[in-house]
């Protein structure tokens, strides 16, 4: 177990540093002087850390922030999944037809001739409940236990027990989140409800949160450890009332963050339930109000976790990669909208808006006279050029997002309306009669990319040649600082694209208790 430390010093220390480094402080602990004292600042996965140098060939190429994230999501979903359709026994993908030819009774003289069978192809087929919860879902879950454990090494001060280890933690969780899923499975009957997995995916996630919270209380770290007389403690009540050290507030506002931000990824399911996975069709206006209703959902939050990361936490890294977490949620739901739009006149709705508000408000946003606004009537401290920096780092980011998530879109659809996963990803059949076009959204879909593309040039070139800001190198420049974001930064985003599609499966499992038939 972690030895006291002495809890002055270590405020001391954040405070010098925090005054050095102003704006990019990461909250540090004071090196002990003690040989057997360790160091709170451990890695729970020590080998997943990139350094410095490799981060600097990783900047140069930080296209591969799109490219091999979209690339680890589509290897997993274009995996065939085993199902069963009660209507057609023959699909080398059903679990009878697998079970039949390994038990070696199975011929064609067996199959069913599919002219007689009725027209069930929009019926729900029923997934393998055991490849879906250790490959599907357990591939989903160690992503997300793996994101929420790499920002606990960017916030550095995670007072993790080496006793119970990095890897092993991570593996305990990870084990007890999929025998809650057979439990579920058995004896509740709520298998069949996405929310149900990603409610287990959010309790999943907080493990490693609780356990640095009893590790606190139970070493007495949210006080000071300083010996105090029985007079001192009978006449210095009140004034002991706040002297709760620095680095235990801060911990609680780290907390508040993450609840955020899991919040976030709860709404956003909700919104696909609601919105996206719906089968009824919506117009242009519909599909307006859902966007901007849920971009401004995203910006509220967004905004609260920056400012209490800023001001309480002040860890930039974390900043950084929060603002990418929450511009991959507003994005990836957006993308997927796409797909229930019928008409051209419905995506050029929704993209004029999207391209005007880029081209527009970003540019004015870098503009003296709104830094000025701010300082004066909303409290900003900031000066200009930390300013300037801190708007190019969110459209850097904006583009980071927005091309992932389109780049997975655009893959995921043509992978999966043509692949063996169709039948379990009825969102992506466009075989309704609802007049949802495939080619249509694949067309439409790329020629916005194109539009997002040039409006995205077009504020990078006002930044460069108004502003002489150039957010590229900016980044890398964050890159080479913090070596620990840039993967930290890959997980959110595979994590996230990971999200959407989970939302999308249709959950229709063979056996388990929403099949027992009711006495």
């Amino acid at each position: 177990m972690f030895q006291p430390l002495n809890q002055g010093d270590e405020d001391s220390h954040y405070d010098e540093e925090n005054s050095r480094y102003a704006f990019r402080v990461q909250p540090a602990v004071n090196a002990s002087n003690s040989q057997t004292e360790p160091d709170e600042r451990t890695y729970l996965l020590q080998r997943i850390r990139p350094s410095s140098e490799q981060v600097y060939s990783w900047a140069k190429i930080f296209l591969k922030f799109n490219v091999f994230p979209v690339a680890v999501v589509l290897a997993w979903c274009a995996i065939p999944v085993p199902y069963n359709d009660p209507y057609d026994d023959s699909n080398i993908l059903s679990v009878n037809y697998i079970k039949k030819s390994l038990l070696g009774y199975y011929s064609s003289s067996n199959d069913t001739d599919s002219s007689h069978l009725p027209d069930n192809s929009l019926e729900p087929v029923e997934i393998n409940f055991w490849f879906f919860l250790f490959f599907y879902y357990g591939f989903y879950n160690a992503i997300a236990l793996l994101m929420i454990t790499k920002i606990f090494d960017l916030y550095s001060l995670n007072w993790w027990p080496k006793w119970l280890g990095g890897l092993f933690a991570y593996c305990v969780f990870w084990a007890m989140s999929l025998f809650v899923g057979v439990l579920i499975y058995f004896f509740t009957g709520l298998e069949k409800f996405t929310l149900t997995w990603v409610l287990l995916t959010f309790m999943t996630m907080n493990m490693p949160l609780l356990v640095a919270f009893i590790v606190i209380r139970s070493q007495n770290r949210n006080t000071y450890r300083h010996s105090l007389t029985l007079h001192q403690k009978t006449f210095l009540e009140r004034q002991l009332q706040y002297r709760i050290p620095s680095s235990y507030v801060r911990f609680l506002w780290f907390c508040t963050t993450l609840f955020l931000v899991m919040a976030a990824f709860i709404i956003g399911e909700a919104y696909a339930h609601v919105f996206i996975v719906s089968p009824e069709t919506h117009s242009g206006i519909d599909a307006f109000i859902y966007v901007y209703s849920w971009l401004a959902t995203v910006y509220i939050l967004d905004t609260v976790t920056e400012y209490i990361i800023e001001t309480r936490v002040k860890s930039y890294p974390l900043q950084f990669v929060f603002k990418l977490y929450f511009f991959m949620i507003y994005f990836i739901f957006y993308r997927n909208l796409f797909a229930r739009l019928r008409d051209r006149e419905q995506y050029i709705l929704i993209q004029a808006a999207s391209s005007l508000w880029v081209c527009i408000f970003y540019p004015l946003c870098m503009t003296r006279k709104v830094h000025e606004y701010l300082v004066n009537y909303f409290g900003l401290q900031k000066d200009y050029p930390e300013y300037q920096k801190q708007c190019g780092r969110s459209f850097f980011i904006r583009n980071l997002a927005e091309n992932a998530t389109m780049l997975g879109f655009i893959c995921w659809i043509f992978i999966i309306h043509y692949g063996p996963n169709n039948r379990v990803y009825p969102y992506f059949n466009f075989d309704d009669d609802n007049a949802f076009d495939f080619d249509l959204t694949l067309r439409a879909s790329c020629v916005i990319w194109a539009f997002e593309l040039a409006s995205s040039a077009i504020t990078r070139t006002i930044y460069k040649r108004v502003f002489n800001h150039n957010i590229s190198y900016e980044a890398m420049t964050d890159f080479e600082t913090y070596p620990k974001m840039v993967f930290t930064m890959i997980v959110i985003i595979i994590h996230v694209l990971q999200d959407m599609l989970l939302a999308l499966l249709r959950l229709n499992f063979e056996g388990g208790h929403s099949k027992k038939p009711i006495p």
